[in-house]
């Protein structure tokens, strides 16, 4: 039988849906190349400071210690990112949310992670034209 789907509680909670992101993610045709390739990331060492943006943006626990903007900037300037990266980023974020988790903490996951896929779409566009603007 089938686990009833409950709503994000806890940092467990977003753990898991996050490294489910993440074994998606990094298998995508459109996107896991970023991930490998680009971003050349350490899942062990990345996954927990995922975790601390979505514990301090969920449940207000302020232990995220960074800036998402930059660190996006950065990998676009070493291989493009595209309107369709982040597209597809969200695409599967939802999915994943979605298959795991049903309630108001999981709707305000997906409705900030769409915001977060606009912003950068933005953010990104800005420093296109501005290649000598600061972070």
């Amino acid at each position: 039988m089938a686990e009833e789907k409950k709503d994000i509680r806890d940092r467990e909670d977003i753990a898991k849906v996050v490294e489910a992101f993440y074994q998606t993610a990094i298998q995508d045709t459109e996107i896991g190349y970023i991930f490998t390739d680009v971003a050349k990331l350490n899942l062990e060492a990345h996954i927990p400071v995922i975790c601390d943006f979505w514990e301090t943006v969920l449940l207000g626990n302020m232990v995220y210690r960074g800036s998402v903007v930059s660190k996006h900037i950065e990998l676009h300037r070493k291989s493009a990112l595209r309107p369709a990266h982040f597209e597809r980023w969200l695409s599967i974020w939802l999915i994943v949310v979605d298959g795991m988790h049903v309630g108001e903490k999981a709707e305000e996951m997906k409705k900030r992670a769409s915001l977060m896929a606009e912003l950068m779409k933005h953010k990104i566009n800005y420093f296109d034209s501005n290649p000598n603007a600061l972070v």
